[in-house]
């Protein structure tokens, strides 16, 4: 699978992230349940990569400073075996173990997975636009009201 790919729902390119994040990276951090923007104080980095290697050499996970080349899915690498030597492959798969220590805007700081990290991207609304306009809170442009009739006898 290449990072060029579209999302058949969505006009908008699958954005390809980066194998491990930077010191100073903006980030959106799942704390206790909410996502909260953050930014990246330091880190513990720990990337595993697993690689195919060719001419029916079998497939091995290493540690990404053993592989020399791109390091994007697809790419063509070489990683350097125990005995010294370099051998070609496809790098199929990219895990960031890596642990992240975030600080909150209010100060707090955390360390975290790369699980509860996501990138800071744009904005899912536009902000010009407010909840205003909507029935809830502007109940005088509702269409029709709904109104409960009911017959009351007083025999």
């Amino acid at each position: 699978m290449s990072g060029n790919r579209k999302d058949s729902t969505n006009s908008r390119p699958v954005v390809e992230e980066p194998p491990y994040l930077t010191v100073g990276t903006e980030v959106s951090a799942k704390y206790r349940g909410a996502f909260c923007e953050a930014s990246i104080k330091s880190l513990k980095k720990l990337v595993k990569c697993k690689v195919n290697f060719e001419k029916g050499g079998g497939s091995s996970t290493v540690a990404d400073d053993c592989v020399t080349g791109e390091l994007k899915v697809g790419s063509d690498v070489k990683v350097k075996v125990p005995d010294g030597q370099d051998m070609a492959g496809i790098l199929v798969k990219i895990t960031d173990s890596s642990s992240y220590t975030v600080v909150f805007d209010d100060g707090d700081e955390r360390t975290l997975k790369r699980t509860s990290l996501c990138i800071k991207g744009e904005k899912h609304f536009n902000e010009s636009e407010t909840l205003d306009h909507l029935p809830l809170t502007d109940p005088e442009n509702f269409g029709t009201p709904v109104m409960q009739v009911c017959s009351i006898n007083y025999s």
